[in-house]
């Protein structure tokens, strides 16, 4: 049964907050009225009294000023530290996994934090070790604190824990801030610890009091406050808050999982997860690829990036990872406490993203019930699918990019199959993967799909060889990847031209060119070819601009198909300046083309801080006044 508890106390002090206004539904009232504020324990006094009233089951103790430190080494104040040991997590011993975090202080200062985790896995991260402490280096193991990003790296590296006591000193808000950087951290049913002797200066109705009489609210009422938006994931996370004279208490609710870079995923996997093995099948090195053409930029009232003449590009790992793999869709694959690299296209963004995740901040993200899986199928799949399922552009770009490690994890294992998601049931005829991949040399038989979250047993993966996102990045041996499959097309009877502009229609909704007849027109009287793509297979598209000297048209995924030259001179790309995707760029970058932008002023512009996905799409208008003699200049050049 939930009670509520109400006390007379001055409105914003940080007890009233956890006690008072965060209820406002009465099973209990004071007796007496007390000053929390101004009358000298009155705080205790009162609390206690509620405490009695409610038999000792608010969960809620006493609140009070912290007690000394010798106090701490009594062995009943240890037992509070440790708290209660339900809802633990252990390993196959039987221990918890605890973090302490502590800073530099006497030797024997912080050995009554510690002892009562001394039976279970114990780490402890601060500045230097001490001998009082009485580490082992297994069990009990130290971990060196430069800052506090390191603090964050040690959780990750071990992690998710079940116990992390924050021996730290600071002010309320950098114990706020704290709370909210490493509570994620926990697994399910873990703790969060706070001894109130390492608060210093607080400050009332602010920071950790108002958070956690925020969190107190959202549990009391069974929901998060209207105006709590601030502390919408720390609510969903908090199962319990308890407050005592010495301890204040947060328990864990959920799981969060932690989003893998792509550079780490082999370190923090053998580190934190025992249950899913990984092992590097192939590692390609980093490098730099450097346009042998030109890069033109020209027309933009605003500054533009990710246009750059050479970009550096980051190793590529081929993995295979062995244990449950969740795959669900939109490339989303997980473990029991991970998202793998392989479910970002743009895996080296700050702050990595995923439609079907629910993200929480730059190193957490959480899955909704619905998309875990309830069937494991048996087998081992090589990972293709897209976050735009069925998307050409997508499947063009971020997909057979991926491509490259197939033959190697093939090799090692000839049962492989490649494996992508349909959206949902009957959805389509997924022709146009199959096209691709039995291009590339995959044979029928070992293209799966499916129409709902899965279990894998194995699953293999590869870095991405092109990142349409900062930092841009094209891998130059994609260029072998793209004859491949060009060359595993039957291209026969695909008409040739020398000249052509890939041109859009305007059915397609996005980005139209609202002058489009008007263009085509220019282009076709210097002599191109207008093509629109979609009116061809896709072996005649490749056969079309194999020869293609010259290729011109509106940015998009029409261009795309420009990866099936072999010769190509020049790419002219016209387009609006709210499009922020580059991948005419890259592909011209790895086939060594020069490559012009006409850039125009859209409909809606992107903001000044921030993005806007109405002004990626946002329709424009081609400005022959304004770039009409460029456009001459150009097409005058591409003469042979």
């Amino acid at each position: 049964m939930r009670s509520s508890v109400r006390m007379g106390f001055r409105p914003g002090s940080w007890v009233g907050q956890l006690l008072g206004d965060s209820s406002r539904r009465n099973h209990v009232r004071m007796p007496e009225t007390v000053d929390m504020n101004n009358s000298p324990g009155g705080a205790e006094r009162a609390i206690r009294l509620a405490v009695e009233k409610l038999g000792g089951r608010s969960g809620l103790g006493m609140v009070g000023k912290s007690v000394g430190t010798t106090a701490r080494r009594s062995l009943g104040l240890a037992r509070r530290i440790a708290g209660p040991r339900a809802g633990r997590h252990p390993d196959s011993e039987g221990r918890r996994k605890v973090f302490v975090i502590a800073d530099r202080m006497p030797p024997g200062a912080l050995r009554p934090y510690l002892e009562p985790y001394w039976d279970d896995e114990l780490h402890v991260v601060a500045p230097e070790p001490q001998v009082e402490w009485g580490l082992d280096g297994e069990q009990r193991r130290y971990h060196k604190l430069d800052q506090h990003s390191n603090v964050r790296w040690h959780l990750k590296l071990h992690g998710p824990v079940d116990v992390i006591v924050y021996v730290r000193r600071g002010t309320s808000a950098k114990h706020e801030a704290a709370l909210r950087q490493l509570l994620f951290h926990l697994a399910p049913g873990g703790s969060y610890v706070i001894p109130m002797a390492k608060i210093t200066g607080y400050t009332q109705g602010r920071d950790l009091g108002r958070c956690l009489a925020t969190m107190l609210a959202g549990l009391a009422d069974g929901k998060q406050a209207a105006s709590a938006q601030d502390y919408d994931e720390l609510l969903w996370a908090t199962s319990s808050v308890t407050v005592d004279r010495d301890f204040i208490r947060i328990g864990k609710r959920g799981r969060h999982y932690l989003k893998l870079s792509d550079r780490s995923t082999n370190r923090m996997l053998g580190s934190r997860n025992h249950n899913v093995a990984v092992r590097q099948l192939e590692l390609l090195s980093r490098g730099e690829l450097t346009s042998s053409g030109q890069v033109d930029s020209i027309g933009a009232t605003r500054e533009l990036v990710g246009l750059d003449p050479a970009v550096k590009y980051p190793p590529m790992h081929l993995r295979e990872y062995r244990g449950r793999i969740g795959f669900v869709s939109n490339s989303l694959v997980f473990t029991d406490n991970e998202i793998l690299p392989d479910s970002f296209r743009h895996h080296l963004a700050g702050d990595l993203r995923n439609p079907r995740m629910v993200n929480v901040d730059e190193s957490f993200a959480r899955l909704d019930e619905h998309v875990r899986p309830q069937e494991t199928i048996d087998g081992a799949f090589y990972l293709l699918d897209s976050e735009n399922s069925g998307h050409f552009g997508h499947l063009m770009t971020e997909v057979i990019s991926r491509l490259w490690g197939w033959p190697r994890a093939k090799e090692e294992n000839p049962d492989l199959k490649v494996i992508f998601r349909l959206r949902h049931v009957n959805e389509r005829n997924p022709e146009l993967e199959q096209t691709v991949f039995t291009a590339y040399g995959i044979q029928p038989d070992d293209i799966v799909w499916v129409d709902h979250p899965v279990y894998l047993q194995t699953a293999y993966g590869a870095t991405p060889m092109f990142h349409n996102a900062m930092p841009h990045y094209v891998h130059p041996q994609i260029r072998t990847v793209w004859r491949r499959l060009r060359d595993g097309l039957d291209r026969s009877g695909a008409p040739q031209f020398d000249r052509v502009f890939l041109s859009r229609r305007d059915t397609l909704g996005n980005r139209r060119c609202l002058n489009r007849v008007a263009v085509e027109e220019r282009f076709a009287a210097e002599g191109f070819e207008i093509v629109y793509p979609e009116d061809y297979p896709l072996r005649h598209q490749a056969g079309m601009l194999e020869h293609a000297r010259i290729v011109a048209g509106f940015g998009g995924s029409a261009m795309f198909n420009t990866l099936f030259a072999e010769n190509l001179e020049q790419m002219i790309v016209l387009n609006q300046e709210a499009y922020t995707a580059r991948n005419e760029h890259l592909i011209a970058l790895a086939l060594g083309a020069d490559i012009h932008y006409l850039w125009n002023v859209p409909e809606i512009q992107q903001p000044e801080e921030g993005w806007s996905r109405e002004a990626y799409k946002s329709n424009w208008t081609f400005d022959f006044s304004r770039l009409g003699t460029e456009l001459d200049r150009l097409l005058v050049g591409t003469r042979g």
